[in-house]
């Protein structure tokens, strides 16, 4: 999977299921080190300094152990997703109490206000498919995190009202 068209800037090298980090600012370091390995970002440090700033002005959880965390950055071309596994939940201060196990970082342009608002609507509506995030906090590989990606793309959409 080079890109996800659903979840665009979501790359399969940009998949980590075993961060390390006890807390929330060391996890947030952890996936910031880890982009910069693969080249989707030039310095982790202000990658991480920006993500941290992020939560501090409230926590991106968005229930059932999930979070979106999130920032703009100056130097980047487009939209950069990765997702992280905690394999023992953090606390991340979440509005549910619920610590978190699974996050899916956002990043985008920092000239591109529109384009981030999307990516995060975007992957937030896709966590609320049915069973969409349930398989994912039962992932624990690489491969298994893929396989929801993927199976989560090939289902359509359903309404319920």
């Amino acid at each position: 999977m080079s890109s996800n068209p659903q979840i665009p800037g979501l790359d399969a090298e940009r998949v980590f299921p075993e961060l390390s980090g006890h807390t929330r600012d060391e996890v947030l370091r952890d996936i910031s080190q880890r982009l910069a390995q693969t080249g989707a970002v030039r310095d982790a440090e202000e990658l991480a300094r920006h993500l941290i700033e992020r939560e501090r002005l409230g926590c991106t959880g968005v229930g059932s152990g999930i979070a979106l965390p999130h920032c703009k950055l100056k130097n980047l071309s487009g939209i950069v997703v990765a997702i992280g596994r905690c394999p023992e939940p953090v606390d991340f201060l979440a509005p549910d109490g619920t610590f978190i196990s699974l996050l899916f970082l956002i990043l985008s342009p920092a000239d591109a206000p529109a384009l981030h608002l999307q990516a995060l609507a975007r992957v937030s509506r896709w966590l609320k498919t049915p069973g969409v995030a349930d398989r994912l906090l039962r992932a624990t590989t690489k491969e298994e995190i893929l396989d929801v990606v993927r199976e989560g793309q090939a289902q359509p959409q359903v309404v319920h009202g």
